[in-house]
C-alpha cells in the first residue's frame, strides 16, 4: 500500500443540487469544521459510497420538517451508483441521499460512543 493510496484518484464530479434535512446538514456542518479534514462533500461522497456499497435503505420519519437547498459536488461514479438504487427501490435521489447521511452520522455516534467506553474501561 502506497501512502496515496487512500486517495481517490481524479474522477469527474458532477455538480448536484438537493434538499437535505436541515438536521442531518449541520451535523455534517460540524464535522466538516470541527473533526474531520475533509468538505460537506467529501462527506456527502462517502456517504452515499457506503449507501451503494451496502444497500441499507431504510425509510426513517424525519423529526425535522426542515430542508436546506445545497450544492454538492458527487463523483459521477457515486451519481450511476444512486440512479441504479433509484430504479431498484423506486426512491427519489434526495431521499437516497439523506438515507446515506443518516446512516453515516449513526454510524459515526455509535463508534465515538463505543471508544468512549473503552476509554474508560481501560483507565
Amino acid at each position: 500500500m502506497s501512502y496515496f493510496s487512500r486517495f481517490y484518484k481524479q474522477e469527474k464530479k458532477i455538480s448536484r443540487t438537493l434538499d437535505i434535512d436541515e438536521q442531518l446538514y449541520s451535523e455534517l456542518e460540524y464535522l466538516s469544521k470541527n473533526v474531520y479534514e475533509a468538505s460537506i462533500s467529501k462527506l456527502v461522497n462517502a456517504s452515499i459510497e457506503k449507501l451503494i456499497e451496502t444497500e441499507d435503505i431504510q425509510l426513517y420519519e424525519r423529526k425535522s420538517k426542515y430542508y436546506v437547498s445545497r450544492s454538492f459536488l458527487i463523483r459521477e461514479s457515486l451519481m450511476d451508483g444512486l440512479y441504479k438504487l433509484k430504479e431498484k427501490y423506486r426512491v427519489s435521489i434526495c431521499l437516497l441521499v439523506n438515507v446515506a447521511i443518516r446512516n453515516a452520522l449513526i454510524t459515526e455516534k455509535e463508534e465515538k460512543n463505543a471508544t468512549l467506553i473503552a476509554q474508560k474501561i481501560n483507565k
